[in-house]
């Protein structure tokens, strides 16, 4: 008797057995197709053995619902890279996070039908909308006409050449002696 693998072992070039794991997660998309579709883009959003942790890590009886959350998240984030599907959802756009679904499916790219994520209710919160501010820095040029980006002059000692340095006179003369302590108030 010949043991055929399923379609998520299939496409993962991974040995399939009686007890796999992925079978039971791709029992509710009806075709082949879309199942080795759909386990192609997790295992290329999570990795392949990222996929395969978090299914068992689960229990037996909620790894199709992991893989069917993963799915959901992993095309939430690529319309709305921010928040994800849960972002959709609290904005009412679920409505586009299952179009990705659909279309990573039929084997397609999930953002392909998908407008680029917008919501005017998040407003001041999304940092895409705050223009860049004037600092008020000049550029300065150098002779040729590039600009000229000065470089510090800070060079770091170890304590042998520290120790070898000697303070001139002027120098001992106008030392302070100051002690930083921890405060409390």
């Amino acid at each position: 008797m010949m043991k055929i693998s399923c379609n998520g072992c299939r496409i993962l070039r991974k040995g399939c057995n009686d007890d796999c794991v992925i079978r039971p997660c791709l029992q509710w998309i009806n075709s082949p197709e879309s199942q080795a579709n759909a386990t192609l883009f997790l295992a290329k959003f999570y990795g392949r053995t990222g996929l395969l942790n978090l299914i068992t890590a689960a229990p037996k009886n909620l790894a199709p619902a992991v893989f069917r959350s993963l799915l959901y998240e992993a095309c939430g984030r690529i319309v709305n890279p921010a928040y994800g599907s849960m972002g959709l959802f609290w904005t009412g756009q679920w409505a586009r996070c299952e179009a990705a679904v659909r279309a990573v499916l039929m084997g397609s790219k999930p953002n392909d039908d998908v407008a680029p994520f917008h919501s005017p209710s998040w407003g001041s919160c999304d940092i895409r909308h705050v223009p860049r501010l004037n600092t008020g820095l000049v550029d300065v040029r150098d002779r040729t006409g590039k600009i000229f980006k000065p470089q510090p002059r800070v060079a770091l000692l170890d304590s042998d050449v520290l120790s070898q340095i000697q303070p001139n006179r002027a120098t001992r003369e106008t030392e302070i002696n100051l002690e930083l302590s921890l405060g409390f108030h």
